[in-house]
């Protein structure tokens, strides 16, 4: 106990000044070490939403050239990701003629952060993420009948995209890439305590800040493809607003009770495509059984991160998203009443 009460003392006196939040970036300056088909795609644009209670929100936009818009698809990246790292898959499916929107969450990539020092990954609950989902699709994308919207949840925002659904977001289906439906582990005990006095912004323990010496996402296993690898961390040395490290003591407590939250919700009735990882299948499994009209793929992917996967791994994940985008448009459509009707 004594041991435990020394910690909360030290937390205290890093949480006293939690420092100033940031605004949202949006002029990101592109690595010179990156291939073009990392870049931003033809026509990319920035903008910012704001979020009741949230700081402010980056998104971008791209639209296919050339070819007409089949559907609309709004990509919420994983925790520690920005929306450059997506930049590749957005140029892909614009070329299959969707239109692409990315949304990072407040605290994460070009968003504005809650607090210094800025590369500390902070949430005040993965609601602010469903929110801000339901804020972007109602105030910017404003879907019509005849484009069809679906939601791609990646990694630890799979659970934000189920809230946002949930939630009542307008979205035709879903997909949801490397999810971690797994339970986390119980807090400990001094975690408790220093949430309930209102810790929950203080680091982690073990918590550093970003260095060009960390490992990219290669080396810490999270993508299987060395060059796509790479690109979060040329993203991130090159523009010091977009770095993210390890979370405060509350991030880990929010993702907890976000997973226990969507498993007491009523079960989704719209389209769900969920490619599981490596890791955490049976979780993953177990909750596509509990929707409506749920498919379950299993990938051979090593990593987490299945959009920055080699390419034997990757093709499959990007073929098998883009039938399910073009089988949900053709549902939406099907679906919905001719004008006038």
């Amino acid at each position: 106990m004594r041991r435990a009460l020394l910690l909360i003392a030290a937390l205290v006196l890093a949480a006293c000044d939690p420092g100033q939040g940031r605004e949202a970036f949006t002029d990101s300056r592109p690595p010179p070490s990156l291939s073009p088909r990392f870049l931003a795609p033809e026509g990319w644009a920035w903008g910012v939403v704001q979020a009741e209670g949230q700081p402010q929100l980056r998104y971008g936009v791209s639209s296919p050239v050339a070819v007409g818009t089949r559907a609309q698809v709004l990509i919420v990246p994983a925790y520690g990701e920005s929306g450059e790292v997506w930049f590749e898959t957005a140029r892909q499916l614009n070329a299959r003629g969707y239109a692409v929107w990315v949304l990072e969450r407040a605290g994460q990539g070009g968003s504005g952060r809650y607090l210094s020092p800025h590369d500390l990954g902070h949430t005040d609950g993965f609601e602010a993420g469903a929110e801000a989902v339901r804020s972007l699709i109602a105030g910017a994308i404003r879907p019509d009948d005849d484009v069809p919207l679906i939601l791609l949840g990646a990694g630890d925002a799979a659970l934000t995209a189920v809230m946002a659904a949930q939630g009542g977001a307008a979205i035709d289906a879903m997909i949801l890439s490397g999810p971690d439906f797994r339970p986390q582990a119980a807090p400990k005990r001094w975690e408790s305590l220093a949430s309930r006095v209102g810790l929950a912004r203080a680091p982690a323990p073990g918590w550093r800040a970003w260095s060009r010496e960390a490992p990219d996402d290669h080396a810490a296993g999270v993508a299987s493809d060395p060059w796509r690898g790479k690109v979060r961390h040329a993203w991130q040395t090159a523009n010091p607003d977009l770095r993210l490290t390890g979370p405060s003591l509350g991030w880990a407590a929010a993702q907890s009770r976000a997973l226990a939250q969507i498993l007491a919700a009523p079960a989704l009735s719209m389209p769900v495509l969920i490619l599981g990882p490596a890791e955490g299948a049976d979780a993953a499994q177990t909750f596509c059984a509990t929707l409506a009209a749920c498919e379950y793929i299993a990938t051979q992917d090593p990593g987490t991160a299945l959009h920055l996967g080699e390419d034997s791994h990757r093709t499959l994940w990007f073929e098998t998203i883009t039938d399910h985008l073009a089988q949900a448009a053709s549902q939406a459509r099907a679906v919905r009443p001719a004008p006038g009707a």
